[in-house]
Order: structure tokens, then C-alpha cells, then sequence
């Protein structure tokens, strides 16, 4: 499930890529990531904390989720306070699922074979990631509705399945 997510989850650069679109200058664009990343590492710690609770798969697909609503509002939205937003909720959803992305692999691992199943992981993950980006960049047409929208639309599906198969 996780390695299809990938091949919906392209690089962030093409996310900056829909603000310039938008009329994003480059400070604009600049400061709105820089929101991303005050909110990814802001959420980080909290996002580790209840899944060590709710457990990981519930924490991921919330996330997923969040992902959903920013990829898919990045892709209607013109307004630049609605993008900016929907950015930094974009950083909610990497906070919500780095970490308890690799902490939920490593805990499906056996001892032994951490390091070798973390790099599979991350492997695929990047693949997905090169994929993804590569069809978002054919299908971008200028401004991005199309891959914003099939990603996020995506994502939900799959954040959905993972919390209806949750064991919590």
C-alpha cells in the first residue's frame, strides 16, 4: 500500500512549481515552503507520540489524508492565502507520516534486517517518487490541476483503506 502511495506522491518541487503558476514570486515561493517546513517539524514529535498510542498505520493514513485535502486544494486554489495554507497543511502531512512511516516499517522487521529492509523501503519509496514525478511532469499542462487532483484523490482512497484495515 505504501509503495503504491509513492507513485501518486511526486517531488515537492512541482507543488512550488503550482504557486509560480499561480503568481507565487520566488520570495513568495521561498517563504511558503519555509511555512512547510515550520510545520513538518513542528508536528513531527506530536505525530510520533500518538502513534506510539493509536499505532502507526492510523497515524499514516490520517496523514495521507491531509495529503489528500493539500494536494487536491493546491489544485482548484488561485488564492494565494488558500495556497499558502493548504502548503503548510501539506508539511502537517510529512510530519504526520515520516517518521511514523520508517518507525512502522522498522517495527514490521525483524531485528536483523533493519537496515536491509529500511533501504528496500526507501528504494521503493524513491522509485515511486521518481514515477510519480515523472507522469506528474507529462501531465502538468501548464498548471497542475490534473496531477494535484488524481494525487490527492489517491491518497484519499489509500488513506481510507488504511484506516479501515487499522488494528486499533
Amino acid at each position: 500500500m505504501l509503495a503504491v502511495f509513492g507513485l501518486v506522491n511526486f517531488p515537492d518541487a512541482l507543488l512550488l512549481l503550482r504557486l509560480h503558476d499561480i503568481g507565487f514570486g520566488v520570495v513568495a515561493v521561498i517563504l511558503a515552503y519555509v511555512g512547510y517546513n515550520l510545520v513538518y517539524t513542528a508536528l513531527s514529535y506530536p505525530a510520533g507520540v500518538v502513534a506510539d498510542r493509536l499505532g502507526p498505520q492510523t497515524v499514516f493514513a490520517a496523514g495521507l489524508l491531509v495529503f489528500a485535502v493539500a494536494y487536491a486544494g493546491l489544485g482548484i486554489t488561485e488564492n494565494h492565502l488558500a495556497a499558502c495554507l493548504l502548503l503548510g497543511f501539506y508539511g502537517a502531512y510529512t510530519g504526520l507520516t515520516d517518521g511514523v512511516g520508517k518507525a512502522w516499517i522498522s517495527g514490521l522487521l525483524p531485528k536483523r534486517s533493519q537496515g536491509t529492509g529500511q533501504g528496500i523501503f526507501q528504494g521503493i519509496s524513491g522509485a515511486g517518487v521518481l514515477i510519480a514525478g515523472l507522469w506528474a511532469g507529462f501531465a502538468w499542462n501548464g498548471d497542475g490541476h490534473v496531477p494535484l487532483l488524481v494525487s490527492g484523490i489517491a491518497a484519499a482512497v489509500i488513506g481510507v483503506a488504511l484506516l479501515l484495515d487499522s488494528p486499533t
